[in-house]
């Protein structure tokens, strides 16, 4: 990591990050570092010693998820840049080889670490809030929340060629900034559609539409209503 002026230049690419240090500005990975855990792999802060803050999210090993899967996702989230699209600051992709327990034994295997660093949420996510009776907002927090989880769709949907859909979009996945402006994360199953307006799924994981065994626009629309804050 190289200053916190380098995080504030949305232009900048991500930057390839080692593992040793990702290691280090999250403690060993532990557990009071620990922010947030899902299908795909846990989150954690990462604080440098620079006074940066990063969010660390160190994906599972999941069988069939090969490198060419992740570099398509990787590149899939290195291109959005928009204010309420949670913006990816750098990743890990690193295999080495080390002495790992196996029947009993020690045997040297190959381990692939992969990793992804995004922006860090102070307000953690909506999902927090919707739960918390204590954080209560006013009208104006609740209508801009909405407004910019609408704002995010749009730029997902309609300004970018070809269009990305969510296709997981829910409370836990809109993250609210220290100024509760939100934005949408956690792209696991965003995939580019090569300009269709819909898709056949092969994932057991998301949602269908219903009656047509396609994935399109009209989940992430859909899905929306479910998400916005109306209290």
């Amino acid at each position: 990591i190289g200053g916190s002026n380098n995080m504030e230049n949305v232009h900048a690419a991500p930057r390839v990050l080692s593992f040793r240090l990702l290691n280090e500005i999250t403690k060993g990975f532990s557990t009071d570092m620990k922010i947030g855990a899902g299908s795909y792999g846990n989150v954690y802060k990462g604080e440098h010693t620079t006074g940066e803050i990063i969010a660390v999210k160190v994906l599972h090993y999941i069988p069939g998820i090969d490198d060419e899967q992740f570099e398509k996702e990787y590149h899939n989230l290195a291109t959005l840049r928009h204010k309420n699209i949670v913006r990816l600051l750098g990743y890990c992709h690193e295999t080495r080889r080390e002495f790992l327990p196996y029947n009993g034994k020690l045997v040297f295997a190959e381990m692939t670490q992969r990793a992804l660093c995004f922006e860090y949420m102070q307000n953690g996510s909506l999902d927090g809030c919707l739960t918390d009776e204590s954080t209560g907002h006013d009208w104006c927090t609740r209508y801009a929340i909405t407004k910019g989880i609408c704002q995010g769709l749009k730029y997902l949907h309609e300004e970018l060629d070809p269009p990305m859909y969510h296709l997981d979009l829910k409370p836990a996945n809109v993250l609210l900034d220290e100024n509760m402006v939100p934005k949408l994360a956690d792209f696991g199953l965003s995939r580019l559609f090569r300009g269709e307006q819909t898709q056949m799924t092969k994932s057991a994981v998301g949602t269908l539409c219903m009656g047509t065994g396609r994935t399109s626009y009209r989940q992430d629309q859909f899905t929306r209503w479910s998400v916005i804050p109306n209290k």
